[in-house]
């Protein structure tokens, strides 16, 4: 299964690729297998894949997450632009670009994904690694663990 899954991330990973042409706002997007894991156990795969110090960081699952500020959730990061370019470019992307990746997602792992979001105590500054405005999700099943890093360094 281990192909299954580096493969199944490099399709969403080009997925994402299309969403950041689209977008052209700065934004990035970098998709991953973490491996033939839960992705609430993924924690210490997704630091080495993101080369971060797991300090002051933690998982939690994206339903409890209080969203402040902008772009805080997946269907954020892909439909709404950070650095419009013209007035037509405010307005959201079409919904049916989210609305696919979810389609592309359930059809990949063959159910509803479970999301978690990587957290901060804070303390870390992780602009340099991440990007200046960042969001981390991992998603997966009970089997297999991926993570979707969001980024925009404009």
């Amino acid at each position: 299964m281990r192909g299954d899954g580096h493969a199944h991330a490099r399709q969403l990973h080009g997925y994402l690729q299309a969403v950041t042409a689209m977008k052209d706002d700065g934004s990035l997007f970098l998709c991953a297998y973490l491996g033939p894991i839960a992705p609430q156990s993924a924690f210490d795969a997704l630091c080495r894949v993101l080369k971060i110090q797991p300090d002051g960081m933690r998982l939690q699952p994206v339903e409890s997450m209080v969203c402040s500020g902008a772009l805080c959730t997946p269907r954020q990061w892909l439909l709404e632009r950070m650095l419009p370019m013209s007035e037509a470019d405010r307005q959201p992307l079409d919904a049916r670009l989210y609305d696919g990746f979810e389609g592309e997602l359930a059809e990949l792992l063959g159910s509803d994904p479970r999301w978690y979001q990587l957290v901060s105590s804070g303390q870390r500054i992780l602009a340099a690694q991440l990007g200046a405005i960042w969001s981390v999700f991992v998603f997966g099943t009970e089997c297999h663990a991926y993570v979707m890093h969001c980024s925009w360094d404009r």
